[in-house]
This record gives C-alpha cells, sequence and structure tokens, in this order.
C-alpha cells in the first residue's frame, strides 16, 4: 500500500504481522530483509547481492550470497568478507498507527 502523499512510502504493517525478524519482504517486486534495528526500530536490508546479484539468504545469524559466498551481518547489512562492501538499505519508521512504512529510496 503507498501513502498517497509520498510515492516511497509503502505500508509494511504492523511488527505483529511478522512471526520473527528477520522477516522475508516484497516491495515493488524486490526482496527485502525487513530486520530489527535496537530495542525498537527496523530496516530493510535488499536481499540482493550487491556483489552478482545473487539471491541472499538468512543463514544462522547472517545473510549469505552463495554465488561467492559473500556473508553480511545484521541489522546493518556490511559484508563480512569484502570490507567497504553491503546490501543497499531502506529506512523504515514506526508510525503513531503503530505499523511500520518503508520511507525513502534504497541507498
Amino acid at each position: 500500500m503507498t501513502d498517497e502523499h509520498d510515492q516511497e512510502t509503502v505500508c509494511l504493517g504492523s511488527p505483529e504481522d511478522y512471526g520473527t525478524f528477520p522477516a522475508s519482504v516484497t516491495l515493488n517486486g524486490a526482496p527485502y530483509w525487513l530486520v530489527r534495528e535496537g530495542e525498537t526500530g527496523f530496516r530493510l536490508l535488499s536481499a540482493l547481492c550487491p556483489h552478482a546479484g545473487g539471491d541472499v539468504a538468512l543463514h544462522g545469524d547472517v545473510f549469505f550470497c552463495p554465488l561467492h559466498f559473500w556473508t553480511f551481518g545484521q541489522p546493518d547489512g556490511d559484508c563480512r568478507n569484502v570490507p567497504g562492501e553491503r546490501l543497499m538499505r531502506r529506512e523504515v519508521e514506526r508510525r503513531g498507527d503503530g505499523r511500520l512504512y518503508a520511507v525513502g529510496r534504497d541507498y
């Protein structure tokens, strides 16, 4: 659902809608991981590897790309084996209605 006032805002629903985190989310056809950031925050991380576009899967407490074995930490998405690389991110806000909203664009 897109907020009528901001084309870059997408409602993700309530945190209670997700069984566990990280949670797989699809926005506009693109795969993401919804991760917790601290006690109350959330963030989206792209589920596509920045190196070769492989599908990034959850493996234990890290995200893993099987194409070339890159691993990424959570909640920051920083690559653990290639310094300076990371998953694309998108900010998430929890608004007064208790729902989570993806805001802005990937960075």
